[in-house]
């Protein structure tokens, strides 16, 4: 993955913190390092679960999942086994219980490395993620076609299942026991060694639990399940073979996932309507390294580097230096009194007073730039006091020409009011550009951005390549050099910032001179406006609520004096875990952070805003036309009919809509399609075309989506990422049924 894969991001309005994506970009190396064993031995395995989801919907992470599912034949599992024993690359495992005591899952993990590991090698290989990270690896056992012995084969499993549990826990012992020990054998037609006890008996019988999983031919059977839990406690979650007849790769992330041919249908069975969205998942606690970091804690002789903040951080005042405002006055006080000493006749005064000056104009320089306001004044005054003291000039000519600066240095300065933007990347401009309009608009201020660079970090948190793009802003916009900049000096009346990080953040990270604990000494006023917005959620939203952790539990965020949000929503959240951070339910505080947190929803940005219309030139409209392998796969002929009916209703109004036909994995068609299906949707192909009513398009790489989604006024056909983007546009959608 690129660098900047690693960043904190907003995707379909979930917040994903860079920690996060360091555990999906070790989920994908062991996915890469699977699949080069896989393929090296013609080991089919295919997306599953939340990653099926993720592969068809999103062509890469669901952004509110943390974990990547992949599942085997139960054939190909344990060809699996024997091989990657042997290649995968150092440190790597498969856990299952087996091999790895407490791993009490029929389900195997391929993993980097089986422990918490702060290595050197480990860190620089793993994108500095210390934490255990891999895939999920579940088996697909056969269901025997005669549903009774099924049934029966569930029953035997469950009880040896039972029993192991209960024994190895101290539920069952004794005579029970041993009475329970007999049964299973006769279950299972495998003697059991009385000699093993505890969990070295509970691995033995987990084994036989195993065999009765894959005790069905395959001639036997007609469909596929994972008998743990799908396949037992009355769960029948038969999935037809069929649909597993052929793999295909889909989009995900930077790879192809591979997935069952009929994976539409596979979706349908296991989740229904799968194209709703429902950020509430359950399965694990999330994230998953956070138990796994508390964990670390508890064994640590020294406190874990971590930022922490303290009720008086919200209430206490901040030093702040002082500005050019403060030295003028200091500056007008010093010339005021030693002009008086030179109208009284004292020439040494006039070199102090020169120096004075000169002082003064360079400090105003340094700011403001070379020759601004009471410069030019400053400078004539002391070419007087040059000649006052050589005896060519009488002291009444200064006190004439010096009698102006007190007013230009109260219009130019004193009275002048500067803000400054700091943005610390182009890409996320948009989210402070509407506040800047609104300074910029108002004659009070005088208004400067001042984009600064950002670094990408090493696992030691050592700085290395630099982000800096300011090239990349709005024409319009005046850019002015951070490294010309006098901000101590200017101490302008605001600054806005929009990174909340300082140092914490894992990956990247601004100069130390532009954190905000730095900045806010700097100015009268510190705000801060997010580089994202999120969807409105609650504490009750707990995934998005958890992960406020690695953005509102801040410096920046702490340290602002104001916090521009999108919403009442997003800012009531904000304050609950701002005090739940800081360990505070001080009313007092909440009413601070009450005054400094405010809601505009004006000077937000949201991304959908962005969208247009998908009129043709000639004003039709534009539909989406989306179909995949999946509907052939599975319906054959009648997927044929489906798109024949399809174009013809297109076709009949074509003086109305222009369509673009989008298919994925069709340039191609495996022999597990059927000779009539593949042919006839060749026909409907060349048909499309010589109509000349819209575009067709193969396999486009998933970044189009929103293109796509931007430029159609409506969607319809198969589920599938694109279907998402016109989606979250607001757009019409609707779902292609084969049956209907």
């Amino acid at each position: 993955m690129k660098p900047d894969f690693y960043e904190d991001e907003v995707i379909e309005g979930f917040y994903v913190p860079s920690m996060l994506k360091k555990a999906w970009g070790v989920q994908m190396d062991v996915l890469r390092e699977t699949d080069i064993i896989c393929r090296r031995h013609n080991i089919p395995y295919f997306a599953d679960w939340g990653t099926l989801l993720a592969t068809i919907r999103h062509s890469g992470y669901i952004p509110w999942d943390d974990d990547l599912d992949i599942s085997m034949k139960r054939k190909d599992y344990e060809r699996f086994l024997r091989y990657a024993e042997k290649e995968l690359p150092e440190g790597f495992k498969v856990m299952h219980f087996k091999n790895h005591p407490g791993h009490l899952f029929f389900v195997a993990r391929i993993v980097g490395k089986p422990r918490i590991c702060f290595e050197e090698d480990h860190l620089t290989r793993f994108h500095g993620f210390p934490y255990i990270a891999g895939i999920d690896l579940f088996v697909l056992d056969n269901v025997c076609s005669d549903r009774e012995k099924e049934y029966l084969r569930s029953k035997k499993a469950e009880f040896v299942l039972t029993v192991a549990d209960n024994i190895a826990e101290n539920r069952t012992v004794g005579k029970e026991a041993e009475e329970q020990l007999r049964d299973c054998e006769k279950y299972t037609g495998r003697r059991i060694d009385r000699s093993l006890k505890g969990e070295d008996l509970r691995v033995r019988m987990y084994e036989l639990v195993e065999e009765l999983f894959a005790s069905v031919p395959d001639e036997e059977s007609d469909a596929l399940v994972q008998m743990m839990p799908f396949g037992m406690y009355g769960n029948t979650l038969h999935i037809p073979k069929e649909y597993y007849r052929d793999t295909v790769r889909l989009p995900y992330m930077d790879t192809a996932m591979p997935v069952p041919i009929c994976f539409d249908a596979v979706m349908r069975r296991k989740y229904g309507n799968y194209m709703e969205i429902h950020k509430a998942w359950g399965g694990h606690d999330y994230p998953f390294f956070y138990g796994q970091h508390e964990q670390l804690l508890a064994t640590l002789d020294f406190e874990y580097p971590a930022y922490k903040a303290t009720p008086s951080d919200i209430t206490c005042m901040t030093d702040r230096l002082p500005g050019i405002s403060e030295r003028s006055e200091e500056y007008l006080a010093i010339i005021k009194n030693k002009s008086c000493a030179i109208k009284e006749g004292d020439k040494e005064a006039t070199i102090d007073l020169q120096k004075v000056m000169i002082e003064f104009g360079t400090s105003i320089e340094s700011v403001y730039g070379e020759g601004y306001g009471p410069v030019p004044l400053l400078e004539s005054s002391c070419e007087i006091l040059y000649d006052i003291y050589c005896g060519s000039k009488d002291p009444d000519v200064y006190e004439k020409t010096v009698e102006p600066l007190s007013s230009v240095v109260k219009d130019s300065i004193l009275d002048r009011h500067d803000i400054v933007f700091m943005p610390f990347a182009a890409k996320h401009w948009k989210y402070m550009e509407p506040l800047y309009h609104r300074y910029k608009s108002d004659d009070r201020f005088c208004v400067h951005v001042i984009p600064v660079p950002y670094y990408y970090k090493a696992y030691d948190g050592v700085f290395t390549d630099e982000v800096f793009d300011p090239a990349q802003y709005p024409s319009s916009v005046n850019i002015e050099d951070y490294k010309e900049v006098d901000l101590e000096g200017m101490h302008p009346d605001k600054i806005v910032i929009q990174n909340p990080f300082d140092e914490w953040n894992t990956v990247m990270s601004v100069l130390p001179e532009h954190y905000s604990v730095v900045l806010k000494k700097y100015t009268d006023e510190l705000i801060y406006v997010p580089f994202f917005v999120t969807d409105d959620f609650t504490d009750k939203s707990e995934r998005d609520y958890i992960n406020m952790d690695h953005y509102v539990c801040m410096p920046g965020v702490i340290n602002a004096d104001s916090i521009i949000l999108q919403s009442d929503i997003i800012r009531d959240t904000y304050i609950e875990k701002i005090l739940e951070f800081i360990g505070s339910d001080s009313e007092d505080i909440r009413r601070s952070l009450e005054r400094k947190i405010t809601a505009d929803p004006e000077l937000i940005i949201h991304d959908t805003d962005e969208c247009t219309d998908g009129k043709d030139s000639d004003g039709r409209k534009t539909i989406l036309f989306y179909t995949s392998i999946s509907s052939l796969a599975e319906g054959g002929s009648r997927a044929v009919c489906k798109i024949r009916s399809a174009l013809d209703v297109f076709a009949a109004s074509s003086d109305r809509i222009r369509v673009v036909w989008i298919t994925r994995c069709c340039s191609e068609l495996p022999g597990s399609i059927d000779k009539i299906t593949a042919d006839g949707f060749k026909d409907e192909v060349k048909r499309f075309l010589d109509m000349n009513i819209g575009e067709y398009v193969q396999d486009p790489d998933p970044c189009e989506n929103d293109a796509f989604a931007g430029s159609c006024d409506a969607y319809y056909g198969e589920p599938s990422s694109v279907a998402l983007s016109v989606f979250y546009r607001h757009k019409p959608i609707m779902i292609m049924n084969l049956d209907v």
